[in-house]
């Protein structure tokens, strides 16, 4: 499969949510950011279960409802990850943990070269559809 940008609902994250339905399982608002998609001409599917190559500390943030078509029918977690050296990134997930953990979202894309101190902000939503 040739590389491209994609973001996809992974098929553990519809066990997240369905936890979370429940009042079970753990809030997804960790992100990490990784390195090694385009490499391996790796685009995001929904059996992703990890980055290629996590590059940083996941940042965290709780998430808020926010409204698409029907009123609050969307989960949106707003995280900033920052790099701690020169990093050309080229995928993120959306975890339910701080390490390891389950990724709800994941996201390939063009490499973003970020310099020491730079930030990488994603907005990840998840529609209830």
């Amino acid at each position: 499969m040739a590389f491209g940008t994609a973001t996809v609902k992974t098929n553990a994250g519809f066990a997240i949510i369905a936890n979370r339905m429940i009042g079970a399982g753990t809030e997804p608002k960790f992100q990490g950011i990784g390195t090694g998609a385009t490499g391996a001409a790796r685009t995001a599917v929904a059996a992703d279960t990890a980055l290629s190559t996590e590059v940083e500390t996941r940042a965290t943030a709780s998430g808020t409802r926010v409204t698409t078509t029907q009123t609050n029918d969307t989960n949106q977690w707003v995280l900033t990850t920052t790099a701690t050296a020169t990093r050309a990134v080229d995928e993120a997930m959306l975890f339910d943990a701080s390490s390891a953990g389950n990724g709800l979202i994941s996201a390939t894309f063009a490499v973003v070269t970020l310099q020491n101190g730079d930030g990488l902000q994603n907005t990840w939503k998840y529609q209830y559809t």
